[in-house]
């Protein structure tokens, strides 16, 4: 999983292939090494990144500027070169948090993969990590409490201020911003709301793709307006002539071959 994607295209290809990025240091139209899916390093070009939090198979690998070639002109990559800059992954943001005094508590709920708090001079606040967000919680503080490490959380999100953050469809970099409120909170800022405005989308399709899963919707739906009009009723194929069958399912098959 890749919070940061980069769609990317090669040289014999005219087309975009989105790979994951674990760099915040990727310019637009800047040459980058791709580690694909079999392992082969190629060259390609990172035409631009979103934030979706998908799943691909390739990954940059490095900057070409950063590699040096073989007398064949194969990829040698740095000795030493980090996948990662900057924050790019949740796991880079927990242990940016737990270097700030963040401390790890345990809750009943299964959504959430970790959780942390810490205290301000009036405030408690959590972040709850999910598979694709982040969840913040901020409560004032009732009296001198403290705080044990794996202790369980006993709090309810009708408490305090409340807001869900959601990876994909993110118009910044969300682990940033997450960094800066915990710096705004451990620096008891009294004015937070801008960080409870919820960021993201729970749909990580990007429009294309939403589009594109109508257009098969709705052209599936013809096909079965189509088998309902010739069909019997039985629930068995349809014929249509010309040796097409249409299947209940708005499926063809040309089974008079």
């Amino acid at each position: 999983m890749s919070y940061i994607i980069a769609f990317v295209s090669f040289s014999d290809s005219g087309k975009e292939f989105p790979v994951q990025c674990f760099r915040t240091d990727i310019k637009t139209n800047e040459e980058v090494v791709i580690r694909r899916s079999d392992g082969k390093l190629r060259l390609a070009k990172a035409l631009y990144t979103k934030y979706l939090n998908w799943d691909c198979k390739g990954r940059i690998e490095c900057k070409k500027s950063e590699c040096t070639f073989d007398p064949l002109g194969e990829v040698i990559l740095p000795k030493g070169s980090p996948i990662s800059y900057g924050l790019s992954t949740p796991e880079l943001l927990i242990k940016a948090l737990k270097g700030s005094g963040w401390i790890q508590i345990k809750t009943t709920q299964r959504i959430y993969r970790s959780v942390f708090t810490n205290l301000n001079i009036t405030s408690i606040a959590y972040m709850f990590f999910r598979r694709n967000g982040v969840d913040i919680q901020v409560i004032p503080r009732g009296g001198e409490e403290t705080i044990k490490p794996f202790s369980l959380y006993n709090g309810s999100f009708s408490e305090g201020k409340v807001v869900r953050h959601s990876f994909a469809h993110t118009t910044f970099n969300l682990l940033e911003g997450l960094q800066r409120f915990s710096n705004s909170f451990l620096n008891n800022e009294n004015d937070l709301e801008r960080y409870f405005v919820a960021q993201g989308q729970s749909d990580k399709r990007t429009e294309e793709l939403k589009k594109q899963a109508l257009e098969r919707k709705n052209s599936r739906n013809e096909m079965i307006d189509i088998y309902n009009a010739c069909s019997d009723g039985s629930g068995g194929a349809a014929y249509l002539g010309d040796g097409m069958w249409i299947s209940s399912d708005g499926s063809l098959n040309d089974w008079g071959r």
